[in-house]
């Protein structure tokens, strides 16, 4: 794969211009969390043991753009440090028409690279739960070329690969 200019951006705001002071991991959102989540890529059984805190927080919005079930899902990621939120846009078979979810997130990292842990999907704009959405943790993964492989794998363990897009 090529380091498009998204891609670029979204590197850079990782690893270069994401550097905080440690007092950064002051989130703007609290929730439970824990550490046993296991992330399994589209193309194999790879999983990832252990999750650690990150030690850069990120900053920017992100279009995701992912397939599950079929289903095309299209997210607006907003990281304010080590915590964001998602919101996720998909067209809901059983209801036959198009959801909106939200949900907060996480930054982790492991060994495979960084880790964005979904939790506590609810109806968008309410702090109703959504009944049936399996929150969604993101992998994103540098490769030795400088590649970006980014993937999807929610809760129920439904996996894809995701298209990222800077924004800003």
């Amino acid at each position: 794969m090529n380091c498009q200019k998204n891609v670029c951006l979204f590197v850079l705001a990782i690893g270069l211009f994401g550097i905080k002071p440690a007092d950064a991991k002051n989130a703007f959102i609290k929730t439970n969390f824990t550490n046993n989540y296991q992330i399994v890529t589209p193309s194999s059984s790879l999983k990832i043991a252990q999750l650690t805190e990150a030690i850069s927080p990120v900053y920017g919005a992100w279009k995701l753009t992912w397939s599950g079930h079929g289903i095309v899902h299209q997210g607006a990621l907003v990281m304010n440090g080590y915590y964001g939120v998602l919101r996720v846009n998909y067209f809901d078979p059983n209801r036959r028409q198009k959801a909106t979810v939200d949900q907060v997130i996480k930054l982790m990292s492991s060994s495979q690279g960084l880790v964005l842990l979904g939790a506590n999907p609810v109806y968008a704009g309410t702090s109703i739960p959504h009944p049936t959405y399996a929150a969604d943790n993101f992998l994103f993964s540098i490769q030795t070329d400088g590649s970006l492989v980014a993937v999807n794998c929610d809760d129920k363990k439904q996996c894809s690969y995701v298209d990222v897009e800077f924004v800003k």
